[in-house]
């Protein structure tokens, strides 16, 4: 299932219209606060995408992704945003909020459908408890220790890396991103790992910058599934 949120009806009925073309469950909330309410029934065990616009009363598209992130029922819902704008500042702000994606209105059918597929196909964002454990060959009384061992590291990593693309410097972002895999191989995060290969070997700095807000997005998601183990950790 996923659920859109917007407060203008004729956003909330073409973007359900889309999805549904697609054979997509849609739900719809017309605010923030709305959307918390749906999310904290039962409704988040079926869940696999939100698709919020930024700009709604109540509870706009940032304080709901907060909220979300706050919450371990809520937190590894992916959001996907719509926005008016395509601002680098902006985008680096969004994807550093823990929004998996966005999409720019007024926004083209096809890439809608493209952006979700691709975050509603991707592989988790850690491996198991149980496959760690067996993988390291350790028990699970100590897995919440090396998760919450692991967390300082990513999160330096991550304010790194926002540092590096808000002053658009490649070359820091590569060098950060040549960090990512010690401490994400360790828990088996391999999107994570792939996304920091895909900096290190970028063939420009164009493309070095636009790999490393990818890698970003899935640092961000990284920390939100470690949260879940160690919910005390303060991220």
């Amino acid at each position: 299932m996923i659920l859109i949120v917007d407060d203008e009806p004729s956003a909330l009925m073409l973007l359900g219209m889309v999805l549904q073309s697609a054979n997509f469950v849609v739900r719809k909330a017309t605010s923030g606060r709305g959307a918390l309410r749906m999310l904290e029934r039962d409704d988040c065990e079926r869940c696999t995408l939100v698709i919020s616009d930024i700009r709604m009363p109540e509870l706009d598209g940032r304080e709901l992704v907060a909220e979300m992130r706050a919450n371990s029922r809520l937190a590894m819902i992916p959001v996907i945003m719509c926005t008016s704008t395509t601002d680098r500042s902006t985008v680096v702000d969004l994807l550093g909020r823990g929004v998996r994606d966005y999409i720019v209105k007024p926004f083209q059918a096809s890439m809608v459908l493209a952006k979700v597929r691709a975050v509603t196909n991707e592989s988790p964002i850690i491996e198991s408890p149980a496959e760690s454990t067996k993988r390291l060959g350790i028990n699970l009384l100590e897995y919440p220790p090396l998760v919450a061992a692991t967390v300082p590291a990513v999160e330096r990593i991550a304010d790194e890396l926002v540092g590096a693309l808000h002053l658009r410097n490649s070359t820091n972002a590569r060098t950060v991103a040549a960090r990512v895999p010690e401490p994400a191989s360790v828990l088996g995060a391999k999107r994570a790992v792939d996304a920091a290969r895909c900096v290190v070997d970028a063939h420009d700095d164009t493309e070095a910058l636009r790999n490393a807000t990818t890698l970003m997005t899935e640092l961000r998601e990284l920390l939100a599934a470690l949260q879940r183990v160690v919910p005390a950790q303060r991220l």
